[in-house]
């Protein structure tokens, strides 16, 4: 299928599509990679009028470290999350959630801003995210605001932006050499979406812990984190901490895999990643 019409703009400046965004509102869609935005549009799901391209804009994109935490400007390309050595140093655990989107064409041309703001519930670079506690600069109209990526997922496809926002920046907090990550999904094949991803990481005293594609967001599992926290980080207690984790969760039920077995894989997958990480 094709897309509907619409009009593509071009802006230079962040100031220029942040203003083109504020002109055109609900009309106006954002174009980064478009590697998730081009097929909703071929399939008429999605129909903007405007296509507000940042490919243009200077400053979109890169990776620094600073001071003790890592600065991905959000065009930056998923490949670079792989390939950079300031991601592999300082967020493995990003590192590998990436290796874990699409393929190495799809990630050449998608972005890390652009998979964020899409918000599909199954993505990997979400669930990622919300383990490493990482905070996103979102500049608008109004000015610049930072969200912790904990709370910039509302629903399925739906996040924090406004209609006249750009997400600008991701930064992640170093993590300490000595920490112990883990990334692991199932997907139907190879470069699909996750049905169920989990993001883990362990160090000393701190244990963080998402998961994905099971509900409409990425879950930060709290519960199981303080559970297994409080026995000293026992694996004996990581089943007792899955359930009463996963106890009150709805999960997703579509085409891809009932409710049901996105519970059961979430238990298996939350158990395999911590018994990989947690020392004993």
């Amino acid at each position: 299928m094709k897309p509907a019409a619409f009009e593509m703009v071009r802006p230079r400046s962040l100031d220029e599509a942040v203003r083109l965004l504020g002109e055109h509102r609900e009309n106006a869609r954002v174009l980064a990679g478009g590697q998730s935005l081009v097929p909703l549009m071929n399939f008429r799901l999605a129909t903007p009028a405007v296509l507000v391209d940042l490919n243009r804009v200077e400053g979109l994109a890169g990776i620094r470290a600073a001071g003790s935490r890592l600065e991905i400007r959000a065009m930056t390309r998923q490949q670079e999350l792989i390939d950079n050595p300031l991601v592999a140093a300082h967020a493995p655990l990003l590192a590998e959630a990436a290796r874990c989107v699409g393929h190495v064409q799809t990630r050449s041309r998608g972005t890390i801003g652009g998979s964020l703001a899409h918000a599909d519930p199954s993505a990997e670079l979400p669930v990622a995210l919300v383990a490493l506690d990482a905070r996103l600069e979102i500049t608008g109209s109004r000015g610049t605001r930072t969200v912790p990526a904990r709370e910039f997922f509302r629903d399925a496809l739906v996040s924090d932006l406004a209609p006249d926002e750009i997400l600008v920046e991701i930064v992640i907090p170093f993590t300490p050499p000595s920490a112990r990550i883990s990334f692991r999904e199932l997907s139907r094949r190879h470069g699909d979406f996750a049905i169920v991803a989990v993001a883990a990481q362990y160090d000393a005293e701190t244990l963080c812990v998402a998961i994905g594609g099971l509900e409409a967001v990425p879950r930060l599992c709290t519960r199981l984190m303080d559970m297994v926290r409080a026995s000293g980080f026992m694996r004996a207690a990581i089943a007792s901490g899955i359930e009463q984790e996963l106890g009150s969760v709805t999960p997703n039920d579509d085409l891809e895999a009932s409710g049901e077995y996105r519970l059961q894989l979430a238990r298996v997958l939350l158990h395999d990643c911590l018994c990989e990480i947690l020392p004993a």
